[in-house]
C-alpha cells in the first residue's frame, strides 16, 4: 500500500515536477546532461550471467566516499561489475577520476516507476547501494522485486535531513525496510535509523569511509598553475580556504588581511563549493584591494589570491598548502570534509557550524586536529598560529594523524559486506541467481 500511495503522490504531482524540470533545463541550463539516462536509458549491456555492483551517490562528496569502497570491492573481487551513478555533473566527474575500473558511469534516473524499472532492467543488477543519504524509495522498492539485494552504505542522518525524514516517517519506514543491510558511520546514525523505521537486526555500525579516500597529488599542470599564480617558488605561504559559501569569503579576506599584517609574502588560494561562483568572488576580492586571477585562466602576472574555479583539483592541491579553512562551517550551512587536508598534512580551522560533519568534527576535537574558530578575527589567529606557531601547527598535525589511523578501515569492511551480499544469504529470485 506505501508502494501505491507514493507513487500516487508522484502521479499527482507530476504536472508540477515537469513543470520544474522544464524550469531548471530551459531557464537555468541544468539538468540536461544525461537526460536520457535520468530517464532510464542506461547504455549498460544486458548480460545474465555477471555479478553485478550498482552504486549511487548524489555529488562530489558522496562520490569520494563511494570511491574508498568501490577501490577495495574491486581489489577484493574483481570479476564483480561495478555501475555507479551520480546526480550532479560534479558527482559524475569525480566518479570518472577515482572509479576508472568501473564497467559503466553515468546520471541515476528519476525515481519513477518507468524510469528506475528501465534502468534496471537494464542495469540487471545482483547488489545495489545507496550511498551516505541517497534512499530513492522506487529504486529500492523495485530492485528488490526484481531480485536485487539492497543496501545503504556510508549511511548518515544529518540534522535537517533528518527533522523533515521524521515528518515523512511513514515513507522513510517503507524505504529503510527494503533494505537488506545498512552500513552506518555512527551510533547516532543507528539510532536516527530506528526511529525512521529500519529494522533493527540489519543495521550494522561500520564507521566512516572517507578516512580510506585516496590520496592524490595535483596534476604537474594544476601545480605549475598554482605555483606561478601565487609565486609559491619563491617560499610564500600559502592558504587555502576551501569549499567557501557565499557570506564565507568576506570573512576570510577580513581575515587574510590580519594574516598579512604577520605574514606580509603570504598568498591565498579560495575555492568556492560552486565554481559557478567564481566571478562573484573575483569581484569581492578586486573589491578588497587584492590581486585577483582564475585557476581557468591563469593570469599573466602574479596575483595575491587565486580562486579555483575548476572541478576535481581541490584535493590535489591541498599538498601545496600550508594552512587550510574547511568553509560551510562560519555561514550555517553545516560544514564540508575536513579530511582531505588531513590526509594531505596540512592543519585545518573550520568555522562553528559543522552540524552535518558532526561525528568527525567530535572525534577531530577530542584528538586535538582542528581549530574551531568564530569569526574572521579568530581564522586570522588560527592561520597565523598555523604558518608560524610550531608547537600549535605540530600538535595539529599529530592529532590529525592520530585521528586518521585510529578510524580507518571502515571503506574495506564494507566492501567485504557488500561482497557477501552479493554472493551469499540464501535464495534469490529474479535476474540475481
Amino acid at each position: 500500500m506505501t508502494a501505491l500511495a507514493y507513487n500516487l503522490i508522484l502521479f499527482a504531482a507530476s504536472p508540477l515536477l515537469v513543470s520544474y524540470l522544464l524550469y531548471r533545463i530551459v531557464v537555468l541550463g541544468k539538468s540536461r546532461a544525461g537526460f536520457t539516462e535520468r530517464l532510464g536509458w542506461l547504455p549498460v549491456s544486458r548480460s545474465r550471467s555477471v555479478t553485478r555492483l550498482w552504486a549511487h551517490s548524489v555529488s562530489a562528496g558522496e562520490a569520494v566516499a563511494a570511491a574508498a569502497i568501490l577501490r577495495h570491492v574491486h581489489r577484493l573481487d574483481p570479476d564483480m561489475e561495478i555501475v555507479v551513478t551520480a546526480t550532479t555533473p560534479a558527482g559524475l566527474q569525480q566518479l570518472e577520476r577515482l572509479v576508472p575500473f568501473a564497467h559503466w558511469r553515468g546520471y541515476f534516473p528519476f525515481d519513477f516507476l518507468p524510469c528506475v524499472g528501465l534502468a534496471l532492467s537494464r542495469v540487471r543488477p545482483t547488489v545495489v547501494a545507496a550511498v551516505e543519504t541517497e534512499i530513492w524509495p522506487n529504486w529500492i522498492w523495485l530492485a528488490g522485486r526484481l531480485g536485487a539485494r539492497r543496501a545503504l552504505v556510508n549511511g548518515q542522518f544529518a540534522d535537517r535531513g533528518y527533522r523533515k525524514a521524521r515528518k515523512a516517517r511513514w515513507l522513510y519506514r517503507w524505504a529503510l525496510s527494503g533494505l537488506d543491510d545498512l552500513y552506518l558511520q555512527s551510533a547516532l546514525a543507528a539510532e536516527r535509523a530506528r526511529d525512521l523505521g529500519a529494522p533493527p537486526d540489519r543495521i550494522r555500525v561500520i564507521g566512516n569511509v572517507k578516512f580510506d579516500q585516496a590520496v592524490s597529488a595535483p596534476s604537474e599542470e594544476a601545480a605549475a598553475v598554482v605555483r606561478g599564480c601565487l609565486e609559491l617558488d619563491q617560499g610564500r605561504p600559502l592558504w587555502i580556504a576551501a569549499s567557501t559559501h557565499p557570506g564565507e569569503e568576506e570573512q576570510v579576506l577580513a581575515a587574510y588581511r590580519l594574516v598579512l599584517t604577520q605574514f606580509p609574502g603570504a598568498r591565498l588560494l579560495i575555492a568556492p563549493r560552486h565554481i559557478e561562483r567564481a566571478e562573484e568572488v573575483m569581484e569581492l576580492i578586486r573589491v578588497g584591494g587584492f590581486a585577483a586571477g582564475r585557476r581557468s585562466t591563469p593570469p599573466q602576472e602574479p596575483v595575491d589570491v587565486l580562486v579555483l574555479d575548476t572541478m576535481g583539483e581541490l584535493a590535489g592541491l591541498y599538498r601545496l598548502g600550508d594552512a587550510a579553512f574547511v568553509g560551510g562551517s562560519l555561514a550555517p550551512i553545516g560544514g564540508h570534509d575536513i579530511l582531505q587536508p588531513m590526509l594531505q598534512h596540512v592543519p585545518v580551522a573550520v568555522g562553528p557550524h559543522t552540524h552535518n560533519q558532526r561525528d568527525i568534527v567530535a572525534l577531530a576535537v577530542e584528538a586535538g586536529a582542528v581549530a574551531i574558530t568564530r569569526d574572521a578575527t579568530e581564522l586570522a589567529q588560527a592561520v597565523t598560529w598555523m604558518l608560524h606557531g610550531v608547537e600549535r601547527r605540530t600538535s595539529l598535525l599529530r592529532g590529525a594523524g592520530r585521528l586518521l589511523s585510529d578510524n580507518q578501515g571502515a571503506a574495506e569492511a564494507c566492501a567485504r559486506l557488500l561482497i557477501e551480499l552479493a554472493h551469499g544469504r540464501g535464495p534469490r529470485t529474479g535476474w540475481g541467481q
